[in-house]
């Protein structure tokens, strides 16, 4: 019986890349909504929304109201609803093009359709994480704000996650995740099993039975010191070089409301038939506009020169 149902599936492809190439693209660029992919993941760690042409590209920022001590009998100050700030999302473009050769697109293998949606949610997926980690980790250096920056010159401890994790709560208060490579993570798997007896690295201290359970049976902790765990793979930009593109040296502690990321209109699509080569060859191509603001960057703490 699956048999049959792949057969039929393979069949109703094989059709369509015959006999409707529109439709064909339609049906990809249904599987393959980068919004998406974009509220998956950005929205952990930041506020999504997606705007239209014709939406104002501005965010602003109130000045703050204040409350006064009542003494009766006299006039009291009031405090002017305000806009003091204004923030201009600069915008950015993502585009994304596969190709494929028309007989292996005739063919309707099942292989061909999987290829081709991999391929584009793969690049999608690793283009927004990039630039999203890449931009809040270089947010502070020891330079700019030792507050809100620590070096630990090595692997990841609990003193500097706990002290990164209550700078957030102070600053902004609530922790939304914590937030780096798995290998950068991994101490946490270690740490996160035991309440120590005293501030000794060496005194391991009280078993905590259901975070050790939880490493056992996943393979990671999802959260630690009251705050939710996001563990990324690295993502590499080719199989030959293996450059890494994600910080392997940093963790995020991000809290609420730091900022804001936005997709700006619909993706754009283009598909067409380039007739040069023999046989020839289907294009699509998906392009869409975004931007990002980080208007309370003290909520953002990093702890670099891990190791």
């Amino acid at each position: 019986m699956k048999h049959k149902k792949n057969e039929e599936y393979r069949q109703a492809l094989a059709n369509l890349a015959k006999t409707d190439r529109e439709a064909l693209a339609a049906l990809i660029v249904e599987f393959l909504e980068p919004n998406h992919i974009t509220v998956d993941f950005v929205g952990m760690l930041l506020n999504t929304r997606q705007l239209q042409p014709g939406d104002q590209l501005i965010k602003k920022v109130r000045k703050g109201l204040e409350v006064r001590t009542l003494y009766p009998g006299s006039i009291h100050l009031a405090g002017e609803v305000t806009v003091v700030d204004r923030a201009n999302y600069s915008l950015s473009g993502i585009d994304i093009k596969v190709h494929i050769n028309e007989w292996e697109l005739e063919s309707g293998e099942l292989g061909t359709m999987d290829s081709i949606e991999s391929e584009m949610r793969a690049q999608i997926s690793d283009y927004y994480m990039n630039i999203v980690i890449t931009a809040l980790a270089d947010l502070w250096d020891a330079t700019d704000t030792p507050d809100n920056f620590v070096s630990v010159g090595g692997n990841l401890t609990a003193a500097a996650l706990e002290d990164g994790i209550d700078e957030v709560n102070y600053r902004v208060g609530s922790v939304r995740a914590v937030v780096g490579t798995r290998r950068a993570l991994s101490p946490i798997t270690k740490f996160a099993n035991y309440v120590p007896y005293n501030e000794s690295a060496t005194s391991w201290g009280v078993a905590v039975p259901s975070a050790i359970e939880e490493i056992r049976r996943t393979g990671f902790v999802g959260q630690y010191y009251g705050c939710r765990i996001i563990a990324l793979d690295q993502i590499w930009n080719n199989m030959d070089d293996y450059e890494a593109l994600l910080p392997e040296d940093k963790v995020l502690v991000i809290g609420d409301n730091v900022g804001e990321f936005i997709t700006y209109g619909d993706v754009k699509q283009k598909q067409w038939t380039d007739w040069e080569p023999t046989p020839p060859v289907f294009k699509l191509e998906l392009y869409q506009q975004y931007g990002m603001i980080i208007d309370k960057q003290y909520g953002v703490y990093v702890i670099g020169g891990l190791s």
